[in-house]
């Protein structure tokens, strides 16, 4: 449904005006009185403290964001993000982006633990987090304020095991995607072995010359 993809030149701006104050996107995210520059979005995706990646449909449009930054102890992230226009939050691009998300952090970056925080009021995010084999961990009470009255925040996780296993289950439906084929790695191993096995020099063999090397001085 689609990719991730690193932002581009125009892609800052985007994410500035689905993220602005009092837009229908901020106020889901909870960031309806924050101000959201281009410039500062870029900052913190090139200095690596927050990893942005463009969510871009089959068309190449892109129609929103998630991010993911380091957390805690290593191999534990924080995630967020969302689809900038309002008209397509039901069509699926969430939580497909959502799960690319999840599985290049397991499968690629070796992660641990995986948290998302939503507010109590956003049933999209709320919908896809209670499919998608995230534990509730907590509640923080009255964390937003939105339409004359406070809203609880939920803390939202998965582990590495509930991941495996989720994958698993659903692995012919929802394949976890590799960055390398599989079929490529094992003609990359076919090739080493053949050539190893034909005795090549190697610093293997040469190891027992260099032990015996004396300091010429």
């Amino acid at each position: 449904m689609c990719v991730l993809r690193f932002p581009g030149e125009n892609d800052y701006q985007l994410v500035e005006s689905w993220l602005r104050p009092l837009s229908p996107t901020s106020a889901l995210t909870g960031d309806t009185h924050e101000v959201v520059t281009a410039e500062a979005v870029r900052e913190l995706n090139e200095s690596g403290k927050v990893r942005y990646l463009m969510v871009v449909t089959d068309d190449g449009a892109p129609v929103g964001v998630v991010n993911y930054r380091t957390s805690g102890t290593a191999g534990s992230y924080v995630i967020g993000g969302a689809i900038g226009d309002p008209e397509k939050w039901n069509g699926g691009a969430g939580a497909d982006a959502l799960g690319q998300l999840v599985d290049f952090l397991f499968h690629e970056l070796n992660a641990h633990r995986v948290e998302f925080s939503t507010a109590s009021y956003n049933k999209h995010t709320l919908a896809i987090l209670t499919k998608g084999g995230f534990v509730l961990e907590g509640v923080l009470r009255d964390y937003y304020f939105m339409d004359g009255m406070y809203h609880d925040r939920t803390v939202w996780s998965i582990l590495r095991d509930e991941f495996y296993e989720g994958a698993a289950a659903h692995a012919d439906q929802f394949p976890v995607e590799d960055l390398v084929p599989e079929k490529d790695k094992r003609q990359a191993q076919e090739a080493l072995a053949k050539y190893l096995a034909s005795d090549p020099p190697t610093s293997l063999t040469s190891f027992g010359d260099r032990i015996a090397r004396v300091r010429p001085y």
